[in-house]
């Protein structure tokens, strides 16, 4: 269901990039995650502002369904779980599956269809406000890993820590579009002081003269000479910015960004300065230089969690017994 949802909004209707796709796995420790996958050529802050957006509306998809719309998603995915393998691949990533999760559940897919006929929508949204919604998910932990071709603007580690992630990603949007005339100081003054009241093209209307401001050369008050009166031509080039663009949605994501709270710095206390990390106004955590990060884990003498990898059968049997 996220899969559909995600792919149709991200991939068909915004077309952020040619692999989109969601979907759960397992970590390494065995624990259950929920993971969304753009690949394209889109600003990453931006893509990565436009995942939110969809986590933070999709409650409202789910809370929207109907019994019969939920019912027969249900039994689609039911009926693809019938399915059989049509490949070794297929079937070797199933059986692997089991064994990196430790589970060592080689029947899983019938138990969990018997789980998913038992499933109600209500169950759903339990699930989604647990685990998912950063509003109301205690042990919420998230990660999120951005990768970009050298040609697509970043911003640097302290511009990382002085602006929202929202701000980086107005900036990156009018950057990938050609348009360099403002700094990032200068996007972040206009979308604190921006009326956010004012309709998206008011706003854009705002944003485009503030542009062209910044490209007219200064005129000294001196006056010539030869005449009491000086005119000078200060027209600098007209950009209008469309408001079905990437920076039209940017740009409202930057304004309403301001009336909200950021949530990531309540969800965990641990600062992680010592071992190289920098912290954003919302809270989230960056390594910023991967190879330098794990140096300085080492220098702190930070260990890597390891555990005897013991089947969950094989320790029930072993209780059993005992």
């Amino acid at each position: 269901m996220v899969h559909t949802a995600f792919f149709a909004q991200l991939r068909t209707s915004e077309q952020l990039g040619y692999r989109v796709g969601a979907g759960s796995d397992f970590t390494k420790s065995g624990k259950r995650m929920l993971k969304f996958i753009v690949e394209g050529e889109s600003n990453p802050a931006y893509v990565t502002q436009r995942i939110n957006q969809f986590i933070r509306q999709y409650r409202q998809k789910l809370q929207e369904l109907t019994v019969e719309e939920f019912e027969s998603s249900v039994q689609s995915l039911i009926s693809l779980k019938q399915e059989k393998l049509k490949s070794i691949d297929e079937e070797f990533s199933e059986l692997w599956g089991s064994i990196t999760s430790d589970k060592y559940k080689f029947n899983k897919g019938n138990e969990n269809m018997e789980h998913l006929k038992q499933l109600n929508k209500d169950d759903l949204l339990v699930f989604w406000d647990k685990y998912v919604n950063e509003d109301t998910a205690q042990g919420y932990t998230r990660l999120d890993m951005q990768m970009s071709s050298a040609k697509i603007w970043q911003p640097t580690a302290e511009e990382f820590e002085m602006y929202p992630g929202a701000v980086i990603a107005l900036y990156g949007s009018l950057h990938s579009e050609g348009h360099m005339g403002l700094s990032i100081a200068d996007v972040q003054s206009f979308v604190s002081s921006a009326d956010a009241s004012s309709s998206i093209e008011s706003l854009l209307a705002e944003l485009s003269e503030l542009y062209v401001a910044k490209q007219v050369p200064s005129v000294s008050s001196e006056v010539s000479e030869v005449a009491d009166t000086a005119v000078v031509d200060v027209e600098g080039p007209r950009i209008i910015f469309e408001s079905s663009s990437k920076i039209a949605t940017a740009l409202q994501m930057a304004i309403s960004s301001t009336n909200e709270a950021p949530k990531f710095a309540t969800l965990s206390k641990t600062n992680f300065a010592n071992i190289d990390m920098k912290q954003s106004p919302e809270g989230i955590w960056l390594i910023n230089d991967y190879k330098r990060f794990q140096q300085t884990q080492a220098l702190h003498g930070i260990s890597v969690p390891s555990r005897k990898l013991v089947p969950l059968i094989a320790e029930s049997a072993l209780a059993d017994n005992n």
